[in-house]
């Protein structure tokens, strides 16, 4: 073989690996190392979590290691070794029938290993150490997470819809949150977290642009309408009956599992106990058998003697679209939510869906009761997005469904042009709240209190009148693409 011979096979070698660097970047290309490895809350999160990780398909068997963390270097002596479940995973081209968005030309991935441990037997309010395997030797570095306490303060972030230029652009969302509230013990996320639940690379992108904040905070996701595929037309009020979670899904996240509910609701609606004061309810607002979902709720809920109750979905029943045209699935489901709100004194309800920021309050017309501007409420409605993709709040409609009230909710806070996240504190009879965007500046900011007799009132922080993200100050929502 000649000079130019040797050159010519190296050229069309090098640009064989552009080629297939440019199809599977490194943090999508799964291989013998584990990745994607994520923390998940447990049901018993004083002493437990839970964490999962993805390798090549040739890994059929994996561990992690777990040990209380200590100062000294060699701390990991003495770690204990949990076998992990292991599930392949292969893709579905029939998958790809049921959502007509689907680009055919992303990478399919290969036929992959997801793995997962629940660590069970730990400590409250104590610090661990823990690492994952893939093939023989080949182990992630080590993490830190605390489990919950019984008792006290607790701190957390919340999350509404990452979906669109997740790497590009959510990912210092991510970053911002980490660094704003470092003592937060657990991540919600009000669903939505991939543009199409089907298509490996947006979930690739999702975990890396999370990045360590998802390996050492435990996560506790609610499923949104992007992450399901499947769904009819949304003007059919059987627009869920043929839709499916995401395959993804439960292979990439370990989480608490409902018996009673059925099979198809199994780690998309569940309930945490995080501490003595605060109990989190996680319900599927796209997934089927909503009304067996309230039944559920109802149940924990009523029994539930925590004193900070916060139920959690995707979708916000009560952000109101201009025209009054909702969705006939969406009119339903919230007419079903409204009568359990009706019977149970919720404190606080997350969500995502709008891609904007909005925050309302529910109860008696709230009224000033005294000089400090406190408010009486009986719940506090949020809804937020970390997505480039931005939508735009209703005021008119948001006025029209107080009217339809009696005056009984009132939009607070709002705006369009800003991705914002949560960070919510919780101490004793007091939920502090900030709305903070991507720079860490609080954007919204309020103080509830609930004395002994369950009476909450709200104060606004000052940066709640602040300037309005709305098309006045910023530019309107451009594609990340162009």
């Amino acid at each position: 073989m000649n000079n130019r011979v040797r050159f010519t096979c190296l050229v069309l070698l090098l640009l064989a690996c552009v080629s297939a660097a440019a199809e599977f970047p490194p943090w999508q290309k799964p291989s013998a190392w584990p990745d994607r490895i994520i923390a998940t809350l447990s049901a018993g999160p004083a002493t437990g979590f839970s964490v999962s990780w993805r390798t090549e398909e040739a890994v059929q068997t994996a561990v992690a290691e777990i040990v209380k963390a200590r100062a000294g270097a060699r701390f990991d002596v003495g770690a204990q070794t949990v076998t992990a479940q292991t599930e392949r995973f292969e893709f579905d081209p029939k998958w790809a029938e049921k959502k007509p968005s689907f680009d055919a030309s992303s990478p399919l991935i290969d036929p992959v290993s997801y793995h997962s441990v629940e660590f069970t037997g730990l400590q409250p309010d104590t610090l661990y150490a823990y690492r994952v395997r893939g093939a023989e030797d080949n182990w992630s570095a080590w993490q830190q997470i605390r489990t919950a306490p019984l008792d006290g303060p607790v701190e957390f972030i919340y999350f509404g819809d990452s979906q669109n230029g997740i790497r590009s652009h959510v990912s210092r969302v991510f970053e911002a949150a980490a660094l704003v509230s470092p003592e937060a013990r657990f991540l919600v996320h009000c669903g939505d977290l991939v543009n199409t639940s089907i298509n490996d690379q947006g979930w690739a992108e999702w975990f890396e642009a999370g990045g360590a904040l998802l390996r050492r905070v435990p996560s506790a996701p609610a499923a949104g309408n992007h992450d399901y595929f499947g769904l009819g037309p949304k003007d059919s009020p059987d627009r869920f009956n043929e839709a499916a979670l995401a395959p993804f899904w439960k292979p990439q996240f370990r989480l608490p599992v409902v018996e009673s509910l059925p099979e198809g609701l199994h780690e998309s609606v569940y309930d945490v106990r995080y501490t003595k004061d605060l109990h989190l309810f996680v319900l599927d607002s796209t997934g089927p058998h909503f009304d067996l979902q309230l039944e559920w709720l109802e149940q924990q809920f009523s029994a539930s003697d925590a004193r900070w109750r916060i139920v959690y979905m995707h979708h916000p029943y009560f952000s109101w679209v201009g025209d009054g045209k909702e969705p006939p699935y969406q009119t339903v489901r919230r007419a079903q939510f409204d009568a359990f709100l009706a019977g149970h004194d919720v404190d606080l309800v997350l969500t995502g869906h709008r891609h904007s920021y909005q925050r309302a309050e529910s109860g008696p017309q709230v009224h000033q009761v005294d000089k400090e501007k406190r408010y009486e409420v009986d719940t506090v409605f949020l809804v937020t997005a970390m997505t480039i993709k931005r939508g735009v709040t209703k005021v008119d409609g948001w006025e029209r469904f107080s009217q339809e009230r009696d005056g009984n909710f009132t939009l607070t806070r709002w705006g369009d042009y800003v991705p914002i996240f949560g960070v919510i504190r919780i101490d004793g009879d007091e939920l502090v709240y900030r709305g903070l965007d991507a720079v860490g500046e609080t954007y919204d900011a309020f103080t509830l209190t609930k004395d002994a007799a369950g009476r909450k009132t709200i104060i606004n922080g000052q940066e709640a009148f602040g300037p309005v993200w709305t098309t006045e100050t910023a530019g309107p929502y451009r594609d990340w693409r162009e």
